[in-house]
């Protein structure tokens, strides 16, 4: 996803896997980078650095529990946020982060793109927006599509919002499976790039979201987002940064609409959001 870091101003440049291992290293190597931080538990990426000749390497203890070809190598803590655990790489090596605050830099062009897809549906500028995320990776971790129809629904009566729903590519019928089941009349957003869905979650006051990667994009953009959780721990893979709200029960089938809908109305009410 170089499309989500493109526009990270403490980046000089990306480099994807889309070339083969052997240029990957090659590219490297002819870079002369003077330290590598490898963020992935794995060997397979520390010998690629050891083979690109870089002469500072840290990273995690491996799998098998060390540290070969590291220079230094941390603890690979799991019992933790993520965000925390691989910042305690580069703590590793003395550098304390000034926060583990997520950012998103969404460009101009992005913002533009946000503003004139509203005005093309006919969203006044002024119209609250709220998106929900029925998605994620495994439907473990999808609450029902019935609860998101309900929330929305319910959402647009009370505050007269615009509803969103956000799925991507490989959700096929998904979001619109969720738009059947709803009285209001929602938008679906699919087929847009992650940081034309960036601009967009910016825009919205609320995100209603599954344990999925457009939860923690919300978060990124300092959009208020509820996240919903189930089988998965939120202690280690929810936001990790106010404004959020956590709903966390042993399965997903246990959130009821009634939950969602009382933690939205809270975080509507510090925005001074009142019914219409």
């Amino acid at each position: 996803r170089e499309d989500l870091v493109s526009e990270n101003p403490n980046l000089d440049d990306v480099i994807t896997y889309s070339v083969s291992i052997p240029k990957l290293i090659y590219n490297m190597a002819i870079t002369s980078y003077q330290m590598a931080v490898v963020l992935q538990p794995t060997f397979r990426l520390v010998l690629y650095t050891f083979l690109a000749r870089i002469p500072f390497r840290i990273g995690f203890e491996t799998n098998s529990g060390k540290g070969r070809l590291l220079h230094v190598a941390v603890s690979n803590n799991i019992d933790q946020h993520e965000t925390t655990r691989y910042l305690d790489v580069v703590r590793g090596i003395g550098i304390e982060p000034d926060s583990e605050e997520p950012e998103m830099f969404v460009n101009p062009t992005a913002q533009a793109w946000a503003d004139n897809f509203l005005a093309d549906v006919g969203v006044p500028s002024d119209q609250l927006l709220i998106g929900l995320n029925p998605g994620s990776g495994s439907e473990s971790r999808r609450w029902s599509k019935a609860g998101f129809a309900q929330v929305g629904d319910r959402l647009h009566q009370k505050y007269n919002a615009q509803i969103f729903i956000t799925a991507g590519d490989a959700e096929g019928s998904l979001p619109h499976d969720v738009v059947d089941l709803m009285s209001c009349s929602p938008i679906i957003l699919t087929g847009i790039t992650p940081m034309q869905l960036g601009a967009i979650l910016q825009k919205c006051r609320l995100y209603i979201s599954n344990d999925t990667g457009p939860m923690h994009m919300s978060t990124a953009v300092k959009t208020p987002t509820i996240a919903l959780f189930g089988a998965s721990n939120p202690r280690q893979w929810g936001p990790h940064w106010e404004p959020y709200t956590i709903i966390a029960r042993k399965s997903m089938e246990e959130i009821t609409v009634e939950d969602v809908l009382e933690a939205a109305d809270l975080s509507l009410s510090r925005l001074n959001l009142k019914a219409q």
